[in-house]
């Protein structure tokens, strides 16, 4: 996993718990890398469930709750590094059904080593898509905060949410609605 996502979690972590709660985290985790990372290298995906862990332990908050919390905080770094892609889309529902079919594309250009999850459209409205998530390390919340940062970030109202009713062992489907 791109080391980006560590040093945006230690910061999210700092943010929102405070520096004495990053410095037992690192501490208490045994992590490997020791907790130094650099935003353009890969480190195992472990490091991060470990950091999680112990953050969900402390704070008594959900995983699923953490890892939206942190997708909504990731987004502003990505869009600050990569505000060349956001240009190109007047909406929130083009911009994450583009994700796949360009997002992931030029990031690939840039990190090779990345690996990404996959985001299938299944359908696609003017206020509503359908996508299926699928990722082999279960972070649909980090991406369901991600899309509804998306929908902050337009100034729009609307919804993300996963469809429990799918029932398949590819992916988790989630819906994207925009009130109107």
């Amino acid at each position: 996993m791109k080391g980006f996502i560590f040093t945006e979690f230690i910061r999210f972590v700092e943010e929102s718990h405070g520096l004495a709660i990053v410095d037992e985290m690192i501490e208490s985790s045994n992590l490997p890398s020791r907790g130094v990372y650099s935003a353009f290298n890969s480190y195992p995906f472990d490091e991060l469930a470990t950091m999680l862990t112990f953050i969900c332990n402390k704070t008594k908050d959900s995983a699923e709750f953490l890892l939206e919390e942190f997708g909504k905080f990731v987004f502003p770094y990505l869009i600050g590094k990569h505000s060349y892609i956001i240009k190109e889309y007047k909406n929130p529902l083009d911009l994450i059904a583009g994700i796949e079919s360009h997002i992931h594309i030029e990031v690939k250009k840039l990190y090779e080593d990345a690996e990404l999850p996959e985001f299938r459209l299944v359908e696609k409205q003017d206020n509503k898509l359908v996508m299926i998530y699928d990722s082999k390390r279960g972070l649909t919340y980090f991406a369901i905060g991600l899309m509804k940062q998306t929908l902050t970030h337009f100034e729009v109202n609307g919804k993300v949410w996963i469809d429990s009713k799918y029932k398949e062992n590819t992916g988790v489907k989630l819906i994207v609605e925009i009130n109107e």
